[in-house]
């Protein structure tokens, strides 16, 4: 089994119970990591081979901008119904930090993962 990471992916959402966060896109940030099997890839060198980050990224950042949710567990669990779509994904993890939630802490972050 092979891991990919994607580390820090900054993205503005509207997302939040609270009604200035209904009006005001906030800064997310979100990590993820995915589990294939990547002999195929590693063999052949060819990117059609690959389980492509950039557009496992590019999905989730179109997910999160358009999402309207109210909890961070809603949006987490999305992110990561979408990844584990792609049928040759073992097991992924997303965590997504709310950098503005709280003045107090540097952020308030959710995590989720899910496996075959």
């Amino acid at each position: 089994m092979a891991v990919i990471r994607i580390n820090d992916l900054k993205v503005r959402a509207l997302i939040g119970a609270y009604s200035w966060e209904r009006t005001n896109k906030q800064e997310l940030v979100i990590n993820i990591t995915i589990e294939y099997d990547a002999a195929k890839p590693c063999l052949s060198d060819k990117l059609k081979d690959a389980l492509n980050y950039e557009s496992v990224a590019t999905r989730v950042i179109k997910t999160a901008q358009r999402s309207r949710y109210a909890l961070l567990e809603k949006l987490v669990n999305r992110l990561l119904a979408g990844i584990m779509s792609d049928r040759r994904v073992q097991a992924a993890y997303v965590r997504v930090d709310k950098p503005q939630a709280l003045s107090q802490a540097r952020s308030v972050s959710f995590e989720q993962s899910a496996q075959r």
